[in-house]
């Protein structure tokens, strides 16, 4: 058995997975459970018109089923269990990749967390997650950030504890995907490289740390740097159209409402915007710091924790 803590939660796994840090085997009771059938049909779970499509997702308040075609059936049960039934000659990189994104998604949603399109870091125990539109700039924003010194908590995938007095961010996956031109004006190396985009992994300081939530800010380009608060009736529908995961999980529910008339209560949401220039990605970090400084003066401490 291989085990990993992934958004405050322990996952025991029957196969090995290799974008994760692997924790010593443990006598706790796992969260979740992820378990590979290898010798399922995915003919059982799912008609030969619905096997013909790119992705189908049926989703109720407790079980759920995602298909992915070239991959197979994942089956999600009560955000505790995970089953896969794999196509013949699915790739390990493909499996990880959608069990990581799009299922691990359906599971945190089962659980109650809130579902964000976004990537996140901290300074100290101050975090902060940028949301934007496809090509806004979130992985960029977050590996200028690292670069920085800030600590990395996630990409693309943000879980989010909405709580009665606060709102808290777990460590996700410590990889991030970022445009060949970023990458390199970042000056990374990549481990896995496409023509479009290559994957890095970053430093968490720790899986099964907390991090107070306190700011979100909406991704967009400009002639300058600027930040404007976003009023709070307004901030429940962008929190709404950043909810889930792209288009792939949208999450509409009433719960899903709910919770994100709870969160501005905890949260200030903002625009950032930027100028669409590489040269200026590095700007970006201590003019995140300065916005921080201004709005929560006297309450934390910003010296960055850097993270080897």
């Amino acid at each position: 058995m291989h085990f990993y803590q992934l958004y405050g939660l322990i996952f025991q796994s029957t196969f090995s997975i290799p974008d994760l840090p692997e924790l010593l085997p443990t006598d706790q009771k796992p969260d979740a459970t992820i378990q590979l059938v290898t010798d399922g049909c995915i003919h059982d779970f799912i008609p030969p018109g619905v096997a013909q499509q790119p992705i189908a997702i049926q989703i109720d308040p407790t079980d759920a089923l995602v298909y992915l075609r070239g991959i197979g059936v994942f089956i999600v049960q009560g955000g505790c269990k995970i089953v896969l039934v794999c196509t013949q000659g699915a790739e390990q990189e493909s499996i990880c990749q959608a069990l990581l994104g799009v299922v691990l998604a359906v599971l945190l949603h089962q659980r109650g967390l809130y579902i964000l399109h976004a990537s996140a870091v901290a300074i100290n125990n101050i975090a902060i997650a940028f949301l934007g539109d496809s090509g806004a700039g979130k992985s960029s924003a977050l590996a200028a950030s690292v670069d920085q010194g800030w600590i990395g908590i996630t990409d693309d995938l943000t879980a989010v504890h909405v709580n009665i007095d606060n709102a808290s961010l777990y460590s996700g996956v410590p990889k991030m995907k970022l445009s060949a031109t970023a990458a390199a004006q970042l000056q990374l190396v990549s481990s896995i490289s496409t023509t479009e985009e290559s994957a890095f992994a970053f430093s968490i300081a720790s899986s099964s740390k907390a991090y107070d939530l306190q700011n979100l800010y909406i991704l967009e380009y400009g002639e300058d740097w600027s930040i404007e608060p976003v009023p709070q009736q307004q901030a429940i529908i962008e929190l709404l159209r950043f909810s889930g995961l792209k288009s792939v999980l949208p999450v509409r529910d009433r719960r899903h409402f709910k919770q994100a008339a709870q969160l501005v209560k905890h949260v200030n949401l903002y625009r950032l915007r930027r100028p669409r220039d590489l040269n200026q990605l590095s700007k970006l970090a201590e003019f995140l710091k300065d916005h921080i400084k201004s709005t929560h003066s006297g309450k934390y401490s910003l010296k960055c924790e850097v993270v080897k």
